[in-house]
């Protein structure tokens, strides 16, 4: 092969791998959201009543700003149904401590709720299967999270001494 047919080889991987590289930035762009819900959580110093309660946090980890339109509980009956997106329960996150929403939500922000956990809920929590999920704006599907229990991780002070 002589140097011209080398040049054209060169010339075609190098094409094809920018062509490859600008469909994998164009699929990967744009919003991406990581949510963490974590259940059990105890104020200090505490209400009168000592509540338990639900913290959800969702970082925009994506290349493009947001809108978090909404946020669920939904809890499935197997993982087919999940899979399905047929949810056994759903609920709507209404009455919490945070900003408001529909909240724009910058590259590289963060939105925290804080919710007081009380009569059902504890109930689909106690199930294992309760999933916390974000709709936002440039989504077809919400960003679903599990929820995960802290409260029956009570730590005994003297085990640790």
């Amino acid at each position: 092969m002589n140097a011209t047919g080398t040049a054209a080889w060169v010339g075609a991987v190098s094409g094809l791998v920018g062509l490859l590289w600008n469909v994998y930035t164009k699929v990967t762009a744009g919003p991406k959201l990581a949510v963490t819900a974590l259940a059990g959580m105890v104020m200090i110093p505490s209400p009168p009543h000592n509540p338990r309660m639900l913290q959800i946090t969702v970082h925009n980890i994506g290349t493009a700003p947001t809108t978090i339109i909404n946020l669920t509980f939904q809890t499935y009956a197997s993982w087919w149904m999940k899979f399905r997106n047929r949810a056994s329960i759903s609920a709507v996150l209404d009455h919490y401590r945070g900003p408001d929403m529909p909240y724009k939500i910058e590259v590289g922000g963060r939105w925290v709720a804080v919710m007081e956990q009380e009569g059902e809920f504890d109930e689909w929590l106690r199930s294992g299967n309760l999933w916390c999920e974000v709709v936002h704006s440039f989504s077809k599907r919400p960003t679903r999270a599990k929820i995960r229990d802290f409260s029956h991780r009570e730590v005994d002070v003297q085990k640790s001494k």
